[in-house]
């Protein structure tokens, strides 16, 4: 009997379709990934370090602290008025030895940067990271 017989061969289009699924996966992982993944938190008003010269240091930080160029101050990405940034550095004092990361603007007024650090070294904390860019 002729054209009765089984045809064994594949088609190419059959072989593609077992391998669909898989990459269907795969992009919606990555998309996935890429959507919902925050590598660090976001800072609640825009920052530009200062360069540095330096090699970069990657050290665990309890708190980090936001000085925009205007002064406003964020800690923790929450932005705080003048009475609240006390109570909040007085809150950073029992939190374990990892240190304190400062991003502060390269706009930002030296001597509010500097308040900020007296009062950190107030409460006893022993070290703070200051972020730069490189240039």
């Amino acid at each position: 009997m002729i054209g009765l017989q089984n045809d064994h061969r594949r088609h190419p289009a059959d072989r593609e379709t077992g391998l669909l699924p898989l990459i269907n996966v795969v992009f919606l992982l990555l998309a996935f990934y890429l959507i919902a993944g925050q590598l660090s938190p976001s800072a609640p008003f825009a920052v530009t370090p200062p360069e540095q010269d330096g090699t970069a240091l990657e050290t665990p930080v309890r708190t980090i602290i936001h000085i925009a160029g205007d002064g406003s101050v964020a800690i923790d990405g929450e932005r705080l008025e003048a009475d609240a940034i006390q109570r909040s550095i007085a809150a950073i004092e029992g939190q374990g030895a990892a240190p304190v990361r400062l991003v502060a603007d390269a706009e930002a007024d030296a001597a509010r940067v500097v308040s900020i650090l007296a009062q950190l070294r107030d409460r006893g904390v022993e070290a703070v990271d200051l972020v730069t860019r490189q240039p």
